[in-house]
């Protein structure tokens, strides 16, 4: 069986308040109750003290003295009364000439405090009426100890102050919880209802729904808790977004590869065929030959782009830095790609100055510029691609630029995406077809610890910046 925690916030409120007003009930009642009797205490005291004097100026014969029954009479309005025995616990006033009553017998202890000059206050039970406050003042008569007087007070009065006090306190107690245990069940309700917003929100989470918000405040752990809630699913969101994205870009990659590898496996099949029957003149064979070796090529390059990318991805390379100069390696460069750009009617040029040197490794690094050179020559149509290197401080910098149609913002941002495929539709050249030669050059420079970036602007061309750490072979 469930037990709510609404309730369990309320009753854990009811009881605290509970407990919290008892003991502040007991201890009020308690308060007043030795208060009042202290209070009494002290006015018996002070009015035995004042009766103690007269009667220590008076012989023996004058304790029936109209003072003495002054005071009684006073007294008796306040409903108060006192005796006076001497030293043997005999009463000499009034006169009846009789012992103290066993009820107001003092005991040893108190007998002995008052012989010692000490006032003795004491509660009385007595058999025919409620408790009474009792007070003995010890009296002297030159010097020795010649008896007493004993003030006796019912605390029926008192009882009646203390009953009133406790109704106040029951009722002041009684309104403070009924206030606080409304207050609480507000507070329990909006602290309840804030779970419940949480519970259906993580609902919504667990059907799918990324996008949902909460209200976030500062105020508590729940809003705290909150605000890490719309973390959360802002980064699922993003996420879901992220797959969704590499999803249709592994569903295009696919399908682009299949288009390409289709491509020249019919060719190769239909040569094939044609060479093995005869179909074909012999005239034709070397071209055939050729054709089918360029195809074949063409399949290679496509596998070994994406098992490139797998072993660095997985971190499964090794790279052999070696210092070297950079003119020599861009000349090859410009070397191996430039029966590519002429086709294009494009003209590539090195700009760099024979001292500057790489500390790279070489077929790595070869692989890097050869992907971003065919990029540009991709792109590029009757223009200009310039291969330049500066030496700086600890730092070997490289620029490829061309002059081709450049890309926007949004493609900038994309091409280091594995599964980003430029839009072929403006041009007609087949390079880079896979989409994953820009991610293979960012996780070679990474590897190299070295920063790549790109600033193109469409229409008027791009511009590749590498940057390597330089550290000669001994260093």
């Amino acid at each position: 069986m469930k037990f709510k925690y609404f309730y369990q916030l309320f009753l854990t409120q009811f009881v605290i308040l509970f407990i919290a007003c008892l003991m502040i009930g007991l201890l009020i009642s308690h308060f007043m109750k030795d208060y009042l009797y202290q209070t009494q205490v002290s006015d018996l005291t002070a009015y035995g003290e004042e009766i103690a004097k007269d009667v220590q100026n008076m012989s023996d014969r004058e304790t029936g003295s109209p003072i003495l029954q002054t005071y009684q009479q006073i007294l008796g309005v306040k409903n108060i009364h006192y005796v006076i025995f001497d030293d043997t616990a005999a009463i000499i006033y009034p006169q009846t000439n009789r012992p103290l009553p066993p009820d107001f017998h003092l005991k040893t202890d108190e007998w002995k405090e008052l012989q010692e000059g000490k006032t003795v206050s004491t509660l009385v039970d007595t058999r025919f009426t409620d408790q009474l406050t009792r007070v003995s003042i010890p009296i002297e008569k030159n010097g020795e100890f010649a008896g007493g007087i004993m003030l006796t007070s019912p605390i029926s009065g008192t009882e009646k102050v203390i009953g009133k006090i406790n109704w106040y306190v029951f009722y002041t107690i009684l309104i403070s919880i009924t206030i606080a245990l409304i207050l609480s069940a507000i507070i329990a309700k909006l602290q309840v209802n804030r779970f419940r917003k949480l519970s259906s929100a993580t609902k919504e989470v667990i059907k799918g729904n990324y996008s949902v918000r909460l209200k976030e405040s500062s105020i508590d752990e729940i809003g705290a808790l909150a605000g890490d809630f719309n973390k959360m699913t802002q980064t699922l969101e993003e996420s879901a977004i992220e797959i969704e994205r590499q999803e249709k870009r592994r569903r295009q990659f696919i399908a682009d590869v299949s288009h390409e590898m289709r491509t020249p496996l019919t060719t190769i099949s239909g040569l094939t065929e044609g060479l093995v029957n005869d179909i074909i003149p012999k005239s034709e064979t070397d071209r055939c030959i050729a054709l089918i070796d360029t195809e074949a090529r063409r399949l290679a390059r496509l596998v070994n782009e994406n098992l490139d990318y797998e072993r660095i991805r997985s971190n499964q390379i090794q790279l052999h830095k070696t210092t070297f100069a950079a003119h020599e390696f861009l000349a090859i460069i410009k070397d191996q790609l430039q029966l590519t750009a002429e086709n294009r009617g494009d003209q590539i040029i090195v700009d760099t100055r024979d001292s500057v040197q790489i500390f790279a490794d070489y077929d790595r690094l070869m692989q890097v510029f050869i992907n971003i050179v065919k990029n540009s020559i991709q792109f590029t149509e009757n223009g200009t691609i310039t291969l330049s290197a500066r030496q700086e401080y600890k730092e070997t910098i490289f620029e490829i630029s061309d002059t081709g149609i450049g890309m926007d913002e949004s493609e900038v941002e994309q091409i280091w995406d594995r599964f980003y495929k430029a839009d072929m539709s403006r041009t007609s050249t087949k390079f880079g077809e896979s989409g994953i030669g820009l991610s293979i050059v960012k996780q070679l420079i990474s590897y190299h610890d070295g920063e790549v970036s790109v600033h193109s602007v469409a229409g008027e061309g791009t511009i590749f910046t590498i940057k390597l750490p330089f550290f000669a072979d001994n260093e």
